[in-house]
This record gives structure tokens, sequence and C-alpha cells, in this order.
């Protein structure tokens, strides 16, 4: 006698989850295209990041003549004099960018949407900006990178001289940032350089320090402004910051830049990963492998 045991076929598990996987793989692609275009907007110029300054800012003595629209225009010409280069510096990144911060000059917490990093402008420090730890810094702060902070399109003095100290570091020209309580300015090969007001100085600190009157002729313009210029020359000025640490800051800013384009396109692959996975699933379930043959047992 001999016992036959079929082996009845059963729906394949890969059949199983190839509709899930398809489902969720659809979804993840959908998010992950979404936040791409929502970090993309900013940068292809779809979105404004941060709210313009009011008209009487832009339109004032250190409002908005020309903006820069690309940085290399900034760098130094072949052959050109590095006086004449750093006049032509100064008054480019003045008439590139606004004086205004915030209303009455003083910040406060109100200030946030014009002083902090936007969220379409990098999503991943915005977050970061309301933990305690980096809050006073990141809800009142002033870019290192040329780019960014000619983007944004205004600032103190400060943020103006963090501009012209870049463009100066990148192409290895020696310049210092100094910083008195009510103004800063960069000293380069021995001149001053105001991008606040666009005004280049060719003296030194010292020689000012020595003769303050040397300024008068060069912000002369400025009228009623020249009695607080008067007075932010007449006090002691600092080095703001050192070399190693705007490296440092620029450093941290463009890692940043690149990791927040990191997540929409790792659920954009992943996404993808999971459909083109869930077809092969598919298939497969389709097309099963042959049963095997019936077993037949020994005669008893």
């Amino acid at each position: 006698m001999t016992d036959t045991i079929n082996i009845r076929a059963r729906t394949p598990f890969s059949s199983l989850l190839a509709g899930p996987a398809r489902s969720l793989g659809i979804v993840l692609a959908a998010v992950g295209v979404v936040f791409l275009i929502f970090v993309s907007a900013y940068p292809l110029g779809l979105v404004s990041a941060y709210p313009a300054p009011p008209a009487a800012a832009i339109e004032g003595p250190l409002g908005l003549e020309q903006q820069v629209g690309d940085v290399e225009d900034l760098y130094r010409r072949p052959d050109e004099p590095m006086q004449s280069y750093l006049a032509r510096l100064t008054k480019t990144v003045a008439g590139g960018m606004v004086h205004y911060w915030t209303e009455k000059d003083s910040w406060a917490a109100t200030d946030t949407r014009y002083t902090g990093i936007s969220a379409f402008d990098n999503y991943l420090l915005w977050m970061l900006s309301f933990r305690p730890e980096y809050r006073q810094n990141l809800q009142n702060y002033e870019f290192v990178t040329p780019r960014k902070a000619l983007d944004r399109g205004y600032g103190f003095c400060s943020q103006v001289s963090k501009v012209v100290y870049s463009v100066l570091a990148d192409q290895g020209i020696d310049a210092t940032i100094y910083a008195t309580r009510s103004h800063t300015v960069v000293q380069s090969n021995g001149y001053i350089l105001d991008p606040d007001f666009g005004v280049f100085v060719p003296h030194s600190l010292a020689e000012i320090q020595q003769d303050p009157s040397i300024i008068l002729p060069y912000y002369a313009r400025f009228g009623s402004m020249l009695d607080l210029v008067k007075d932010a020359y007449a006090q002691s000025w600092q080095p703001l910051g050192t070399a190693e640490g705007f490296s440092d800051v620029r450093a941290y800013e463009e890692k940043f830049e690149r990791l927040k384009w990191a997540p929409p396109f790792m659920l954009l692959a992943l996404g993808m990963l999971l459909v083109a996975g869930s077809r092969l699933l598919g298939r497969r379930a389709k097309n099963p492998r042959p049963l095997s043959p019936p077993i037949s047992g020994a005669p008893s």
C-alpha cells in the first residue's frame, strides 16, 4: 500500500508584504518630495525666509543701493590695486545691505522673526534655536558666510563687517574686525573699512586715535550721524573674535547647510526602494516556485 501525501500550496509570504511595502513607499516618497520642495523653496527664490525691513530703512542713508548678485563680484580683480579694491569692497557691501536689525537697534525676543534663523533658511538650526542652550545665539544670529548674510539683506554694523572680513579671508587677505560698544569696522592692510556706512578710511585705528579729526572728511556726508561716529572712534577698540573662531563658525554654518538636504533625500530614496522592493515581491508571488512532487510512502 502506498501512502501519498500531497503538499497544499499556500499564499506566499512575499505577496502579503508587497501591498503594505508599496503603500509605505509611496507615502515616504511623497513626504520626501514635499520636504524637498520646502527645503528648496528659499534657495530657489520661491519664498522669502526673512521679512523685509521698513521702507524707511531701505531708502535711508544706510539703505539699499544695489543687491550683490554673486559673491565672487566682491573678490579682488586681477591687477586691481589693494587700496582701490578695499574701497570698492566696502562700498559694494554697504550698498548691498540695509542697516537694520530691530526697532530702536536693541534686541528683544519679539524681534526673532528678523534676527533668528528662519525655518525656510535652515529648519535644523531653527529647531535648535528653541533649545535653551542655543536660544540666545540662534535667535539673534549674524552669519559669517557672506552669501547667507547678503541673502537676508540687512544687519547691524557687525553683520556687514563679518561679510567683508569673510570675503577677505577667503582670498587670504589679512583682516581683523574691531568693535566698540557702539560700532564695528574692519581693518586690513592698515586701512579702515566701514561697510555699515560704506566709508573707506585710508588710515589705521592707531592713527585715528592719535588724531580723531582724520575721519571727519570721510563721514562728512552723514551729517546728523557724524556725532555718533566721532563718539565711536573715541572709544577703545577691541578685536571682535579670532580667525580660528570665525573659521569654526563658518564651518558650522556650512555643515548645517549640507545636513538640511539629507532628510528629504533619504525619505525619497527609502520610499523609492520600498516601491521597487514591493514590485519584486509581487512578481515572486505571481510566479511561485513549483510544488515539490508527491511523497510516496514505502509499502507496508
